[in-house]
């Protein structure tokens, strides 16, 4: 096993174990390239997402930056990898590379499950925290328009006698 372990690293980026996927089987044009496109695409978003998040969140400083939004980020990044590689499969058969971003997929992954289930009380006790904090400041408001509203009746009152 640790022979074959070490053959897997030494031949990452040998492809003469395979055939590009194009040649494996029987690809339509049209059935190739949906699966390129999809991958494409899918790849694309999952890169986008993370900067959006980023975005946001630098944006909102009330939020808090938790170590679990970069292990969140990475597995989405390493989803799209692994979708993209597929794509690139189709003229360059790094079958072990895909194999190794997907066993590194699969940690990151895991690892943001259980940080997720770790970090949740946190996240919840937060947005409950913001939300009373909305809601006492929603009624501070109320009280200083009725306070206003009060004194506007008295000046009115005190104008008509």
């Amino acid at each position: 096993m640790g022979q074959q372990i070490v053959e897997f690293f030494r031949y990452m980026f040998d492809t003469s174990d395979w055939p590009p996927r194009w040649i494996c089987g029987i690809w339509s044009d049209f059935h190739g390239w949906l699966y390129i496109g999809s991958d494409t695409a899918i790849w694309l978003a999952y890169f986008i997402i993370p900067v959006i998040i980023i975005w946001f969140i630098q944006r909102n400083p009330e939020i808090p930056f938790l170590p679990v939004f970069w292990l969140f980020g990475a597995f989405i990044v390493l989803c799209g990898t692994t979708h993209l590689m597929d794509a690139i499969i189709f003229w360059w058969p790094a079958y072990r590379l895909s194999a190794f971003l997907r066993f590194l997929t699969a940690i990151v992954s895991l690892t943001t499950v259980f940080a997720l289930i770790r970090d949740l009380p946190k996240l919840l006790r937060f947005n409950g925290q913001k939300l009373k904090q909305n809601e006492d400041d929603l009624r501070q408001q109320i009280m200083e328009k009725d306070k206003r509203i009060q004194q506007l009746k008295a000046q009115i009152e005190t104008q008509k006698s």
